[in-house]
């Protein structure tokens, strides 16, 4: 007796699901974790930024740091500034006293920051300045510098924020 075989079984077709179900659930999250990474390393080096520039101005007469988005290519980034005799000069420069910016993040990568409750986008071309007091280490509104207590960083699914706590110049970084 031979058996007619034109189709598919229901056990068949409901592992056939599983196993595509099972791929696009692990498509899905690579890429969720590959537009986060750039979130993250942002937030990371935003922070490390941050605490560069505390060592800094601790030992110099004054330091700050400039935190923007660049017009032409939308990336973040970020100039340590060291406070002179002659006025402001970055830490690094080229050859012609240029500022050599440190990239913090790409142009998918959102950074906002808040000053007195108030958020504010990182926009094309705009800055956020950021620096301490030289006497106690706590952040400092002085020499054009902006007291603000958070900055958020957003990239796929991902979003950071980074808590500045004003007295003591810490700056802690939370997954949201």
């Amino acid at each position: 007796m031979e058996k007619d075989n034109k189709g598919y079984s229901l056990v068949e077709l409901i592992i056939v699901i599983a196993i595509m179900a099972l791929l696009t659930g692990t498509v899905f999250f690579s890429i969720n974790m590959i537009f986060g990474a750039g979130a993250k390393a942002c937030a990371n080096d935003i922070k490390e930024a941050l605490a560069e520039n505390k060592v800094t101005a601790m030992g110099k007469s004054g330091a700050r740091v400039e935190i923007y988005r660049d017009a032409s290519d939308d990336c973040v980034y970020a100039v340590q500034w060291i406070k002179s005799g002659t006025g402001w000069e970055p830490k690094r420069a080229d050859e012609s006293g240029n500022p050599v910016p440190d990239k913090l993040g790409n142009s998918r990568v959102y950074v906002s920051y808040t000053t007195g409750g108030t958020e504010t986008e990182l926009t094309s071309g705009s800055s956020l300045m950021i620096g301490y007091d030289r006497s106690n280490g706590s952040f400092t509104n002085k020499n054009g510098c902006t007291l603000c207590e958070k900055i958020y960083v957003k990239g796929g699914s991902r979003s950071y924020e980074l808590t500045l706590i004003e007295l003591t110049g810490k700056v802690e970084l939370v997954l949201q």
